[in-house]
């Protein structure tokens, strides 16, 4: 089963690195808030081992006064075509600088096939190279390209190419997690905005103006064209994600908001 906590970190033309810009803090207009999502069944082909889906994710993003710290939990259940059923939680754990430059995560999974891991480390972005230390199942450490980005600063990035006209951005972006599997190579397309009204009340975080983002998520060392997974997020210009659909190929999962409160920000 794939990697869950690639989701928050996709929250891209453009071919210059924006890694070059991370002394900048361009975040301010995003939203502090926590959110449940209802996760179920999109399609699935012939071929596929999931007959259903059935779950929820709690999400919470929180600007405090050195950075951004979110945190998403998943609980979700598949059944399989041969009647087994397969169930998953994990806890991700995430902090980073308003400037991009740096990144820390803790991260705990529990499945029906792997069992429980625990991963947890940081990564710095410097001038010219980038590093990140592993612990937990997966020690070690491993240098990153100088045009890493990590999540917030990619979803932050995404929204203003949205609403600069820009259709397609491409960007190297770090999650954590295990070494062997914390990067990725990310080409995003992004469509026209589309007014879209919500029954949940959020507020003074209400917008009708939704951003399709179709994320693909690429081996970064792989030759393969074809992408690991897809994911096409609908997000407000204020980065709360009204619901996204992850696309593995033969299936597809549906998140959808069923709850919403603004979140606390820290009085700096």
């Amino acid at each position: 089963m794939v990697s869950w906590r690639v989701l928050i970190g996709s929250f891209l033309l453009a071919s210059v690195p924006v890694a070059a810009s991370v002394a900048a803090d361009d975040s301010a207009g995003m939203a502090s808030y926590e959110a449940v999502y209802h996760l179920d069944l999109w399609e699935n082909t012939p071929s596929s081992a999931v007959e259903s889906v059935d779950g929820k994710t709690f999400y919470s993003l929180t600007r405090g006064c050195d950075g951004w710290h979110s945190t998403e939990k998943y609980a979700i259940n598949f059944l399989l075509s041969e009647g087994q059923s397969s169930e998953f939680v994990s806890v991700y754990d995430v902090w980073e600088s308003h400037k991009g430059d740096s990144f820390s995560f803790n991260i705990k999974e529990d499945s029906s096939f792997d069992g429980k891991k625990s991963y947890e480390g940081f990564a710095n972005l410097f001038t010219g190279y980038g590093e990140a230390q592993f612990f937990g199942d997966a020690d070690g450490s491993i240098e990153l390209p100088s045009h890493t980005v990590f999540p917030q600063k990619h979803l932050t990035t995404l929204i203003k190419q949205a609403e600069a006209g820009s259709r397609v951005y491409q960007s190297h972006l770090f999650i954590g997690g295990e070494a062997d599997d914390s990067q990725y190579f990310t080409s995003t397309l992004i469509g026209n905005a589309k007014e879209i009204s919500m029954d949940i009340d959020m507020g003074r975080h209400s917008d009708d103006t939704l951003w399709p983002l179709r994320v693909a998520y690429f081996d970064p060392e792989a030759n393969d064209a074809e992408p690991e997974y897809e994911i096409e997020f609908m997000i407000q210009p204020n980065g709360i994600i009204r619901s996204y659909v992850v696309d593995y190929g033969d299936f597809s999962m549906r998140a959808i908001m069923e709850s919403f409160s603004p979140g606390s920000e820290e009085s700096c």
